[in-house]
């Protein structure tokens, strides 16, 4: 055979792979960029929990010689660190208002976050405190919820005539929300109450399943 004739077949053999690879590519497509990635890309699964980490926003520690000695559990859930800024807005609150609060750390624990809107403040607590231990000392005062299947208590003017209370059950204790109501607020007929349980039922998913 000729070096022509062996030519002309490597040629038609070539060609005859190249239809062959494109019809299996046809019948097989290869996933595009955007189907690989949602195989396997963190988006797809459930997302762990957010933590923001700013330092002026970390919570303290909780070792310290009270702490050790009091027989309470330590708080895992952070409202400054855990909570997105999206959760913040959705109920009402600039989330560029963030701030530590007066963290507390000693025989109890309250990790506290705070935030602002143009009528009033949120006060964001997490402590070790039990729920039973909030009704005691607010006793005649509170109202029995349920916030998404977690006992919880409603207690208006906690600490003023302006302000108001949800107090959701967690592991360790409880999760505050607290509605602090400013003049400009009062002035327009907002009740420190209102939409409260809202807010809380919000929040609450995001305390953890475990927590």
């Amino acid at each position: 055979m000729d070096k022509y004739a062996i030519g002309l077949r490597s040629i038609t053999l070539i060609a005859a792979t190249s239809t062959l690879a494109a019809c299996a590519s046809a019948n097989n497509p290869t996933p595009n960029a955007t189907t690989a990635q949602s195989a396997t890309s963190p988006a797809a699964t459930s997302p762990a929990t957010p933590t923001l980490t700013a330092s002026s926003l970390q919570p303290p520690s909780q070792d310290n010689k009270y702490t050790r000695t009091s027989g309470r559990p330590k708080v895992t859930f952070d409202p400054c660190t855990w909570l997105p800024d999206d959760a913040i807005s959705k109920i009402g609150f600039d989330p560029s208002t963030r701030k530590r609060g007066n963290d507390m750390v000693s025989e109890t624990i309250v990790l506290t976050c705070d935030f602002e809107n143009a009528d009033e403040g949120l006060q964001l607590d997490s402590s070790n405190v039990t729920l039973e231990e909030v009704k005691q000392k607010y006793a005649g005062r509170t109202q029995d919820l349920t916030i998404n299947g977690r006992d919880a208590i409603l207690t208006p003017n906690k600490s003023s005539s302006e302000d108001c209370s949800v107090d959701i059950r967690t592991k360790s204790g409880y999760f505050g929300v607290t509605f602090l109501l400013s003049t400009k607020g009062g002035l327009k007929g907002i009740q420190p109450c209102d939409h409260i349980v809202d807010a809380a039922t919000a929040l609450e998913p995001y305390i953890g399943k475990d927590n």
